[in-house]
């Protein structure tokens, strides 16, 4: 694989484990870090010596940086959510390959109009949705496309974390919908587990067809926390293909367990994990696999090396296979039609190290079981949820910001 030349912008956040990987791949001599584009450099003063001291160039503007810069290959985007439409068009309009962060876009008009920008330039455009590179749900994968557990039915999804109040302080745009008048859509499923969300729809059949698309989707959104986006959430996707996808989440669990997939098909079932632990019950007999812990950024960066050298083989997340994952949230927030709070007298308050979290017990106790039973929280039922009605989504083609949460 040949050396590729690669410009990172944004060094702060998880811009930062960008940092790490393209320093390592650097030191291998698999990657030329040319420049790097940060606005704010004095918060971010370490990582911004260790780019200089590997020859980087230091850039504000990360235009001016690409205009003086034409020999790099490709180009990572960490910066926050809002920016990564116009960079990502921009970017390849100008030339060169992406890696953006995920998620590309929190609009179907967005991503369509990176996805556009793509094939009018024919760049690549990986987004990060590292997990998708683990062995484990490589793994997964093959075998569903094999037929290991016959036809998918049902791909249920929980993930059960805990979020500090800090969680919520440490960006202006974190917990909102909208942000200097532009959509973020800031909440479960489209930030902390975005991953467990856009796996189950890979497993559902998005991976190997990336044009499937959900025919309905029925939300409900709720928070604990003073925000405006959802810290808990319920979500379930019918897909063409005789599948269907059921998604829980929570920001206000007592600890932070590991989410997980499970997949129900005619013939068996598979459970995968975050902790890259597989098990395949079907028509083969009984498969489980522990891959040991993956550097899952980097598998991306050198899966679009591999790709921009011409190896030939697929991207883990081209940005065509994330256009289901962009329906499926706007279609969430259609048919929840509003980010309702869950009362006080559900919610248990307790300070935690230098903060506070918002806890709800009665959630943590029955999520699994509501999971497992594949319920929205109003049909389980709970007693603080509210019914929704499912939203068609033939011919979606723009977003608008339900009146309810406005």
């Amino acid at each position: 694989m040949r050396i590729c030349r690669a410009a990172l912008i944004g060094i702060g956040g998880f811009g930062g484990q960008h940092v790490k990987t393209m320093l390592e791949l650097a030191g291998e001599k698999r990657l030329e870090i040319t420049a790097f584009a940060e606005l704010n450099v004095g918060a971010y003063r370490a990582a911004h010596d260790k780019l200089t001291e590997a020859g980087a160039v230091h850039y504000t503007d990360y235009v001016k940086m690409l205009e003086e810069h034409p020999e790099i290959d490709f180009v990572a985007i960490a910066t926050p959510i809002a920016a990564h439409k116009p960079m990502c068009v921009k970017v390849m309009r100008m030339g060169f390959h992406v890696l953006v962060e995920k998620p590309p876009a929190v609009t179907i008009q967005d991503i369509d109009e990176i996805i556009a920008a793509r094939q009018e330039s024919g760049r690549l455009c990986q987004v990060n949705f590292q997990n998708t590179s683990g062995q484990a749900f490589r793994r997964l994968l093959e075998r569903l496309s094999a037929g290991a557990i016959g036809q998918v039915k049902h791909v249920t999804g929980v993930g059960m974390w805990k979020r500090q109040r800090a969680y919520y302080d440490r960006t202006r745009w974190a917990g909102k919908l909208v942000c200097d008048d532009q959509y973020v859509l800031d909440g479960t499923f489209n930030n902390p587990l975005a991953h467990l969300l856009n796996n189950c729809l890979l497993a559902a059949g998005v991976a190997e067809d990336p044009g499937l698309l959900p025919v309905s989707v029925q939300a409900e959104l709720y928070h604990v926390n003073d925000i405006e986006g959802d810290d808990v959430s319920c979500i379930r996707a019918v897909m063409p293909n005789g599948a269907d996808v059921h998604f829980y989440a929570m920001l206000c669990h007592e600890a932070n367990e590991v989410p997980s997939i499970t997949i129900k098909g005619t013939e068996g079932e598979a459970f995968w994990s975050y902790t890259h632990k597989l098990t395949i019950r079907g028509r083969d007999g009984e498969e489980s696999l522990a891959f040991g812990s993956t550097e899952l950024v980097r598998n991306m960066y050198l899966n679009l090396m591999e790709a921009i050298g011409g190896s030939g083989e697929p991207l883990y997340s081209p940005i065509e296979a994330c256009r289901s994952f962009v329906l499926t949230s706007n279609g969430a927030y259609e048919s929840a039609g509003a980010v309702r709070a869950i009362a006080g007298s559900y919610v248990t308050e307790l300070e935690d190290g230098d903060s506070t979290v918002r806890l709800l017990p009665g959630l943590s106790e029955r999520m699994k079981d509501a999971a497992a039973k594949r319920l929205l929280y109003s049909e389980y039922p709970l007693p603080w949820a509210t019914p929704t009605s499912p939203f068609r989504m033939e011919g979606y083609g723009r977003f608008e910001l339900p009146v309810g949460m406005l």
